[in-house]
Formats: structure tokens, sequence, C-alpha cells
């Protein structure tokens, strides 16, 4: 597992608007598999940006909405640290992004990044936003993806401008492909301006991004299903819920649901003394209690406990309250990474909505 440590540093982030990017204004199928996303910018679907665009994009789900431009970001910055994980890496699974990358010569998700938020760039955001948008669908999840293109010079400088303001940003999703783009950047990297020295981002204000966590289940059987909470609740204090409904995870209280039992857990108080890594209720459960219990849990979803993929009375199932943003810059901060699959952000960027097509730039 691997990660970039964080450095301070007074440069801001070297993001530029994009080049070589295409946009499905239908989004259609996401064309999977490297051959066919290689064929995708001739298919017709895909209409090429000419020259760099200012890129606003709006994901809204619900009655939550977030906003921010699509850019590239140097592959540099993330190594040195002023692009922040707060989550490891393996490996094998960055070669296989970076494999995927190299045969098919397109990006086709942006890595989703948050910052700090700035106020010139949501003022340009704002007024772009109140006219009408050059792409407006709707996804098979509900999701609604708006996005608008100015090429105006006077837009390109003033968005230019709110992005060399941004000290740091911070990797919500995509850590893998981040990686893999580092990987390919030490290969081809010829000069700072290389299209391998970029990378396809998504930057949104921290103020706006939704963040859940990971469940935690342990797979038990009904005769088991006794012991293992009965040994929870010699690790802490935990008392039945009598009203199921109102079993939702709050700081500092994980929820337990079995069968149709759903308990309170008290993990800790809260110690403002303590590094905010360990203050985490994530890490309170993956490196504090499930270890005592001698059971290797799994991850088992991020909605609603009835979303979990194992029966009720299939598996103890463990809802800790979601770190917030803030606590997850923090951690980035700090050069640390919390446990995997800590954290969900949504809704996400679709993906084959835009392609970055490096062979146009190459």
């Amino acid at each position: 597992m691997s990660t970039p440590r964080a450095e301070a540093t007074g440069a801001g982030v070297i993001a530029r608007l994009p080049r070589g990017l295409r946009v499905d204004r239908r989004c259609g199928e996401d064309p999977a598999g490297a051959t066919r996303v290689r064929d995708a910018p001739a298919s017709g679907r895909y209409q090429r940006m000419r020259g760099p665009a200012v890129v606003v994009y709006r994901i809204a789900n619900g009655n939550h909405q977030q906003t921010g431009v699509v850019v590239e970001v140097s592959v540099e910055h993330y190594r040195a640290g002023r692009i922040r994980p707060h989550e490891a890496t393996q490996p094998d699974r960055e070669r296989l992004l970076e494999e995927f990358t190299e045969e098919s010569g397109i990006e086709r998700t942006p890595v989703t990044l948050a910052h700090s938020p700035d106020r010139a760039l949501r003022s340009m955001t704002e007024r772009i936003t109140a006219t009408e948008p050059d792409v407006d669908l709707t996804t098979g999840d509900g999701t609604r993806h708006t996005a608008w293109f100015r090429q105006d010079p006077d837009v390109a400088r003033a968005t230019e401008l709110g992005l060399r303001a941004i000290d740091a940003l911070y990797i919500a999703d995509g850590h893998h492909r981040l990686a893999a783009a580092q990987r390919s950047a030490a290969r081809h990297h010829r000069s700072p301006d290389h299209p391998a020295a970029f990378t396809l981002a998504a930057l949104f204000p921290a103020d706006e991004m939704r963040v859940f966590g990971y469940h935690r289940c342990l797979p038990v059987s009904r005769e088991s299903a006794a012991a293992v909470l009965e040994k929870l609740g010699s690790l802490a204090v935990m008392e039945r819920w009598e009203d199921p409904s109102a079993a939702i995870a709050e700081p500092g209280v994980a929820v337990v649901r079995y069968a149709d039992e759903h308990h309170r857990l008290k993990l800790r108080p809260h110690d403002p003394d303590v590094h905010v890594r360990t203050s985490l209720d994530i890490v309170a459960l993956d490196e504090e209690l499930l270890p005592a219990l001698g059971i290797t849990p799994t991850s088992c979803g991020n909605g609603p406990p009835e979303h979990c993929r194992y029966s009720a009375d299939g598996a103890v199932l463990l809802a800790a309250h979601p770190p917030s943003v803030e606590q997850i810059m923090a951690v980035s901060d700090a050069g640390l990474v919390m446990p995997p699959k800590s954290t969900w952000f949504a809704p996400k960027p679709a993906s084959g909505l835009f392609l970055r097509d490096l062979t146009d730039l190459a």
C-alpha cells in the first residue's frame, strides 16, 4: 500500500483548463473495455472542445447539489503532497488502471477533488450557472448532471486566478486513478507541459460535498451471533434501541444491527486533545474494537442497513458515524490515511461524460 506525504508549501496547486476534452451531450452507455474506450471519440457521440475551455460542472441528487469546475491537475503536485489522499492505494490496482489508460489513450472519469471554498471561483460559477446549461441529463440512478462551457478570455482568466489561490486539493474519489496517473507520468514525462504530466479532475468546494461511511459486517451464524454481541457488549457500552427507526449513528455512537435487533454502541467520549485521526469512529471500530473480536470484518455498503449484501440474520452489521469533510482534510494535511473503505463521497461524476483524449495532445 502506498501514499504520498503531505508537504508544506507556499505555492498553489497547478491546475489548467482542460485540453483535448470531448463531451457526450447525450450520456449514453459508458464505454467499457480499453478497445471500446479507445474507439469512443470516433463513435459520433462525443463533441470535441476546440481549445481550452472553462467547464463548470454541477451534480445533483435529491436535495443535494455541488458545483465545481473540470480541469487538468499537475500529477507532480500529487507526488509532492499538494494533492492529498486520505486512503492508501494498492499497487496492483494502480498498475491495472495505468495499463488501461495506456492501451485506450483515454481518461474517462475525472478524479474528484475537494478544496477550501474560494470566493472568486464560487462567484464565477454562480454567474455561469444562472444561464442555460450546455449539457443537462439524468443518469439511471437519478443523478442530474449539468455542464456549462465557456471559452471567453475574461472568464478563463478569472477561473485561472481562482485556481491559483488554492493551496491544496484533497482526493475525495479516485485515489487509484491519480496514483496510476503518477505512474504513467513517471514513464512518459518529458516536460512540465506534456499530456502525461496532467490528469483530468473535477474540483468542488469542500462545503458543498457530501460524505457517507461504509458499514462493517461480521458474518455469523444464528448460533454464533449471540456470542459476538455479548463480546461487543463487554468491550464497550451497548444498549438496545427499542425503536429501530431511531437507530442512527452519531459521533461517538455506532449502530449495531442483527436480525431485527438494533443496539447503540458507545465507542468512547470525545477527547479534544487527541489527533483528529485517532478521534474518528471508524478508527475506533477498525483498529480497537474489531481486532479484539478476532473476526475479520468485511465492508458491506454505505446505504441503509437493508442494502447490506448479507441477510439481516447472516451478519452483525456495525455502522459508524462518517468523518466530516473537515476531518478528512485534517487527516490528509497530516500526511496520514484512514482505514480502507472509510468514506464514500456521493454523488459522483458520471463516467464517460467527459473524455480526455491523450492522443489529441501527444
